[in-house]
C-alpha cells in the first residue's frame, strides 16, 4: 500500500509541476503582479462569499439526502465533515476528501459507512446533472461573445456534450429503477449460485447495490426535485463567484462567461493534482484566453485568483477545525486509510466535479 501512496504522490506533484510550467511559462510576473493589485476587492468579496454560502448548501443538502439513513441527523458535523473533507482533498492527492467525509459522519454520528459512502457518489451524481443542465443551458444561450479562434472548440464540445447526454439519460432511468429493487436484487444476488461462480463480479454486483442504499432519496418525486433544485443552487453559486471574479478583474465578457468558466474549473478541479493546484490554474487561463482572447498575462492573473478564493476558503476552514481541536489528527490518519479500503471495495472514487 505504501508503494502504491508513492505512486499517487509521484503522479501527481509531477501531474502539478508540468501544469504550473504551462500555466507561467509565457507570463510576464510583474504585470500579473499588478493586474492582482488593481483587481476590485468588493468583486473579489463577493466571489467569497458565494463560495462560503456554496459550501453551507453542499453540507444542507447531504444532511437532506441521508434522512433515509437516519432522520435529524445534527447539522454541525455534517458541516464539519464536509469542511475537512475539503482540506484532505487540498492537501492530498487521490480525492482522498471524497472517501474520508462518511468516514468522519460515520464515525461523529455512528452511522452505517457504506450507505453514506453510497450518498456521497450520489451527491457527485446530482453535481453533475446540474453542470449538465447549465451547460446545456450556455450552449443554447450562452455561446455569444465567443471568440473566433474559440468556436471549432466549441463545436466540438457541443458534439461530445450531445453524445454524453446520450448516455447519461439512460444511465438516470437506471437509477430511478435500480432504487426500489435494491434490497431484493442483493438478496438474488446473494442466493444466485450461477453469480458465486464469479466471486468477483458477485462482489461487484453486491457492493453497487450497496451503494444504492443512498438512492433512497429518491423514493419520492419531490426530494428528487428538491436536490436537483439544491444542486443547481450550490453551482449558481459557484458560477456567481466566476462572475464576480470576471468582474473584479474589469474583464468586459458576455454573462456566459461565467458558465464557461465553471465548466473548466470544474473539469481542472476533477485533475488529481493537491486542492486542484496548477489543474485548475491552467484550466482558467484556457477558458479566458483561448475561448475569449483575453491576454494570457490576464489569465495567469485570473486562474491565481479564481483559484485562491474557490479552494483556499474550504481548505482555511478545515485547519481551523484541526487547529481548535475539533477533528484529530488521528482521525485524519484514519480517514487516509479508509480510502485504501473502500478503493478495494469500489474501485476509484467518483471524481470531483467541481471546487
Amino acid at each position: 500500500m505504501k508503494h502504491r501512496t508513492l505512486i499517487t504522490w509521484t503522479v501527481s506533484l509531477i501531474l502539478t509541476g508540468g501544469l504550473l510550467y504551462l500555466f507561467l511559462r509565457n507570463a510576464d510576473l510583474a504585470h500579473v503582479l499588478k493586474e492582482a493589485e488593481d483587481a476590485s476587492v468588493p468583486y473579489l468579496a463577493l466571489a467569497l462569499g458565494l463560495e462560503i454560502v456554496s459550501v453551507f448548501l453542499r453540507a444542507w443538502r447531504w444532511r437532506f439526502m441521508l434522512r433515509p439513513v437516519k432522520a435529524g441527523i445534527p447539522f454541525a458535523p455534517v458541516l464539519k465533515a464536509t469542511v475537512v473533507s475539503f482540506t484532505l482533498t487540498g492537501f492530498i492527492p487521490g480525492r482522498v476528501g471524497e472517501v474520508a467525509k462518511p468516514y468522519f459522519l460515520s464515525r461523529w454520528q455512528k452511522l452505517p459507512f457504506t450507505p453514506l459512502l453510497g450518498s456521497v457518489v450520489l451527491e457527485r451524481g446530482m453535481d453533475l446533472i446540474a453542470l449538465v443542465l447549465m451547460w446545456l443551458g450556455f450552449l443554447f444561450f450562452g455561446t455569444a461573445g465567443v471568440s473566433a479562434d474559440g468556436q471549432p472548440y466549441m463545436e466540438i464540445f457541443s458534439k461530445i456534450s450531445y453524445v454524453f447526454l446520450g448516455v447519461a439519460l439512460p444511465a438516470g432511468v437506471f437509477l430511478f429503477w435500480l432504487a426500489p429493487r435494491r434490497r431484493v436484487l442483493d438478496r438474488v444476488a446473494r442466493r444466485s449460485q450461477r453469480l458465486a461462480r464469479y466471486p468477483l463480479v458477485q462482489k461487484i454486483f453486491i457492493t453497487v447495490l450497496k451503494f444504492a442504499g443512498g438512492l433512497g432519496t429518491f423514493r419520492r418525486k419531490r426530494d428528487i426535485a428538491a436536490v436537483v433544485c439544491m444542486s443547481l443552487l450550490i453551482w449558481l453559486l459557484i458560477g456567481g463567484s466566476c462572475w464576480a471574479i470576471i468582474k473584479a478583474l474589469a474583464l468586459d465578457l458576455p454573462p456566459g462567461a461565467s458558465i464557461l468558466l465553471l465548466m473548466f474549473v470544474s473539469f481542472g478541479a476533477a485533475v488529481p493534482t493537491p486542492g486542484g493546484v496548477g489543474s485548475v490554474h491552467k484550466a482558467i487561463q484556457i477558458a479566458l484566453v483561448t475561448f475569449y482572447g483575453v491576454p494570457e498575462d490576464m489569465g495567469v492573473t485570473a486562474g491565481i485568483l479564481g483559484h485562491a478564493v474557490m479552494f483556499f476558503p474550504g481548505i482555511l476552514w478545515g485547519l481551523l477545525y484541526l487547529a481548535f481541536g475539533r477533528v484529530q489528527l488521528t482521525e485524519l490518519k484514519q480517514a487516509a486509510g479508509k480510502k485504501n479500503d473502500a478503493d478495494e471495495v469500489s474501485g476509484p472514487s467518483f471524481p470531483g466535479s467541481g471546487p
